[in-house]
């Protein structure tokens, strides 16, 4: 309850005023805690500097960050995703050939907190600042890879210039800091997308393109010759093997035949020397075996008597002799036959 004072006023009980007082400090206090808190909300993909006084304090991971009274603090966020850059770039071959080459490099912040901390004090959070650093060394490194390959090589081999190029931006001598690691980025890939050649090169290589069908085409048609000659010779040898072979048979029957020749005329020579009665006599003796059982035998006149009749005096006839003889029809009856002295 108010009172009326003395001079016609009224005033607040004291624990009234006391309350009040109490109330505007924390009022007081929660508007100074508000206009100095921090407050961030870190993304995936996205980490935060949290920096007080100029100094990093330290790295803060996705998710919601919040601190009261804390004037002198901020939040820098920096990003870490994956990017790209693309070079447009005029070089020189090993050749001193002059083209246009684009590539393509892909890349991301190194998201380690030590090196987000480096990374901060020496490039900052800006990506134009970092991509003014990165484009320099891409730059480098894509000259010094071009001297190494001629232009017809660059333009077979695009996979071959991208790992030179990647080598240059990776590596360093020992004892100092690769490209990439002096602006704490990680290398992801390296593509070369295109190169451009002047008119008069262009048209010298699609007459090398040309030439190089020409020379496969005829290649390709002189190794059917080839087979076809090789076939060609493959069967002539089989033909001359045959040949051979045939011609072998040929002599060998040959020499047989002029065996057997020679040894019939030297028993008939023996037994014309020896008694030529008797040779005559065996040679009727075969006439009359051969018409024995009332059988007509024709014998070609070709055939050697003379050894056929010593082969029948030990009993064996000869093979060689018995496909000359031809039997007419046994059952028809032959006329008697006349004997002749």
């Amino acid at each position: 309850m108010t009172q009326r004072n003395s001079g016609g006023g009224f005033r607040l009980p004291a624990i009234g005023g006391s309350a009040l007082g109490i109330g505007f400090v924390v009022l007081l206090i929660v508007g100074v805690g508000l206009a100095t808190m921090r407050f961030a909300q870190i993304n995936e993909g996205d980490r935060g500097i949290i920096v007080t006084q100029g100094r990093v304090e330290g790295i803060q991971e996705p998710g919601l960050f919040f601190r009261p009274f804390a004037p002198f603090t901020s939040i820098e966020t920096v990003n870490v995703r994956r990017q790209t850059r693309q070079i447009t770039q005029n070089v020189a071959s090993s050749d001193k050939q002059l083209y246009d080459i684009d590539i393509q490099v892909d890349y991301s912040r190194d998201s380690r907190p030590d090196a987000l901390k480096a990374s901060y004090g020496n490039i900052g959070v800006n990506d134009e600042q970092l991509h003014n650093f990165l484009d320099g060394f891409i730059n480098d490194a894509l000259k010094s890879a071009s001297t190494q390959f001629t232009l017809d090589q660059a333009l077979s081999d695009r996979n071959q210039f991208a790992a030179r190029i990647t080598n240059f931006l990776t590596q360093a001598p020992e004892g100092q800091r690769s490209p990439v690691d002096q602006i704490f980025v990680r290398l992801e890939a390296v593509k070369v997308l295109d190169i451009k050649v002047g008119e008069e090169y262009a048209r010298l290589l699609a007459e090398k393109a040309n030439l190089e069908v020409q020379i496969e085409t005829e290649q390709k048609r002189r190794q059917q010759i080839e087979a076809q000659q090789a076939n060609n010779l493959f069967q002539a040898e089989q033909e001359a093997q045959v040949a051979l072979t045939t011609e072998k048979g040929r002599t060998a029957a040959a020499l047989e035949a002029a065996s057997r020749e020679s040894q019939v005329r030297a028993i008939q020579g023996r037994y014309w020397r020896e008694n030529p009665e008797l040779l005559a006599l065996r040679q009727r003796e075969l006439a009359v075996e051969m018409m024995k059982n009332n059988n007509l035998w024709f014998i070609d006149p070709n055939t050697n008597l003379t050894l056929l009749l010593d082969r029948m005096a030990t009993g064996q006839v000869p093979a060689a002799a018995l496909p000359q003889l031809t039997e007419p029809n046994a059952q028809q009856p032959a006329p008697a036959p006349t004997a002749t002295p």
